[in-house]
């Protein structure tokens, strides 16, 4: 599994796309941070209202809007696509399946790497474009992300958004008879939420469950326990269904 990780992670078309989302993601992020005229006036020692800042400037973490999630989205069923059909579309997919491993193992193996790109596109842009938006209450960042609990809350949301997207692309390109259908099927099924405004699958029941959490607990492992809760159904529980049908699939059919 490793060596197989080594190489999708290694491979140039996996690594042009994972550019392509950390730009233009980092770019969006970017511009939604700028256009938010949120200023931060700390004022004495007291620590009511530092937390008070310090929660504020936690929620102007970027997240998952409309235009970021369609990037994000693109990104990740790009990414399997890439991974798990355009190989089998070549017939390169032959020689890999040949060797003494199960189907799913190297699915899994694909997944995995799909998950760790889509990760560090999303979530490298997005610290970037906070810390330098916001760096000059350096002290105030450090506050959000590790005394109000922000650090851990931000990287359960994302890896919970790589997961859905990662789960959904991967069980449809295990549907799917070629690369342009996976990349086709992917994306309407990601958009679709958006599209019918449907807040009790992600993108936006996770982010909602992210900022009810963090607006109405007062204790970080409050927070994190609430936001995990509002969020576990759809952000944990049907992408690993998801996944582990496509792995089931990647059993029953063969490499064509």
């Amino acid at each position: 599994m490793r060596t197989q990780m080594k190489w999708e992670l290694e491979d140039p078309y996996n690594l042009i796309v994972f550019m392509f989302g950390f730009v233009m993601l980092g770019i969006t992020f970017f511009s939604g941070l700028t256009s938010n005229d949120v200023t931060f006036m700390v004022s004495g020692p007291d620590e009511i209202i530092v937390s008070e800042a310090a929660k504020t400037l936690g929620l102007t973490l970027p997240r998952l809007g409309t235009e970021e999630y369609t990037i994000f989205a693109l990104t990740g069923a790009l990414l399997v696509s890439l991974m798990m059909r355009y190989d089998r579309d070549t017939r390169v997919a032959k020689s890999v399946y040949s060797l003494p491993v199960r189907n799913y193992s190297v699915v899994f193996s694909k997944a995995l790497s799909a998950m760790v790109l889509l990760f560090l596109a999303s979530l490298l842009p997005a610290f970037l474009a906070f810390v330098y938006i916001h760096g000059d209450v350096s002290s105030l960042i450090g506050k959000a992300l590790f005394d109000e609990g922000f650090l851990t809350g931000y990287l359960i949301y994302w890896a919970m958004m790589v997961l859905y997207v990662v789960s959904v692309s991967a069980l449809v390109a295990m549907l799917s008879p070629n690369t342009f259908a996976s990349l086709l099927g992917s994306i309407t099924i990601l958009y679709a939420p958006l599209v019918l405004k449907l807040r009790s699958l992600p993108p936006a029941v996770i982010d909602d469950a992210f900022f009810k959490a963090y607006t109405t607990q007062f204790y970080p492992a409050d927070r994190v326990a609430a936001f995990i809760d509002g969020s576990f159904y759809m952000g944990i529980l049907l992408p690993a269904v998801m996944l582990g049908a496509a792995l089931i699939l990647s059993e029953w059919r063969d490499v064509s």
